[in-house]
Order: structure tokens, then sequence, then C-alpha cells
């Protein structure tokens, strides 16, 4: 694991946004669809996943881009923190679950040391600006972090792939 600030632009990249709050028992079919997806971006070009690492959707694109390197080698993902002490909040079997992948990302950036207003919004805005691909789990409500991504990556004219289905 690497920590690292640059702003960097390279190879097609995919970002994750999705809800915090998703029913367990939706995990196991949010992962597959998000495996095929990683999959599909893969065969389009894009080796480099990032990632926010909030409880609900973010963490569980980030495990299945992590037990998706066992098939697909070359691929990394890119965890992408707001401030340093994001999990602070966190259950302590989502902050395990942040754990893990942090330690098992191909870098990690903190983009502060602490909380501010903005901060999700900043962190959803460094990806959305690396990324040509989002992947989104996004219930079509018109407020929060994942309407404002969306919203942000569909006026930069990028293609969404939003697995949610009602």
């Amino acid at each position: 694991m690497t920590t690292n600030l640059l702003k960097e632009k390279s190879a097609p990249a995919a970002a994750f946004t999705g809800h915090r709050n998703i029913a367990h028992a939706q995990y196991p079919q949010i992962k597959g669809q998000l495996k095929i997806a990683i999959y599909n971006s893969y065969l389009q070009g894009i080796r480099k996943f990032y990632c926010g690492c909030a409880v609900g959707f973010d963490l569980l694109a980030a495990e299945a881009v992590l037990e998706m390197k066992g098939q697909l080698h070359d691929i990394t993902l890119s965890a992408v923190v707001p401030y340093r002490n994001q999990c602070e909040r966190f259950s302590s079997s989502a902050r395990q679950r942040y754990h893990d992948v942090l330690e098992k990302a191909d870098d990690v950036m903190i983009l502060g040391e602490e909380y501010h207003a903005r901060c999700f919004l900043e962190r959803n805005d460094y990806m959305v600006e690396r990324s040509s691909l989002l992947i989104a789990y996004f219930d079509g409500n018109h407020k929060g972090g994942t309407f404002y991504t969306c919203h942000k990556a569909a006026s930069r004219g990028l293609p969404i792939n939003n697995l949610y289905t009602a």
C-alpha cells in the first residue's frame, strides 16, 4: 500500500459511486453485478478502479475488484480517502472491512487530514476527473453524494453503468 497525493491522469479508469444504506441480503447479488461490470470494463481496456471506501456500495465494489484480481491480474484498486479518519464512525465490522481494503489496495490517496464540509464531494470529484467510466448503484434520488457524482460524471460526458434495479 502506498499513499499518493499526486493528481495523475493516465490510462482509462473507472470509478465507483453508490448508496451507503444497502440491505445486507442484497450484498451477494450486487457483488455479482459488480464483478460482471468490472469484467466488462476490463474488456473495454480499463485496468484501474477508483473507490471512495465509504460503507455500503463502495466497500462492496472495492472487495469485488480485489476478488477479481485473481482472474484479471493487471487490474489495480486505488482507494481514495476523503480524510484520514474516514472510518471513525463506521461499525466495527465495517471498519475491519475498510482496513482490509486499504491494506490490499494497490495505492491509497488520502486527500486531507481532517473532515470538512465538502471533503466527500471533493473525493468524488477527484475520482470522476480521473475516470472514463462511472460504475454506480444509484436509485434516482436527486439528493446526496451518489446523485452529485452521477450528475458530475454525466456533465463530463462519462458513460455511467448503473447497477441499481428497483
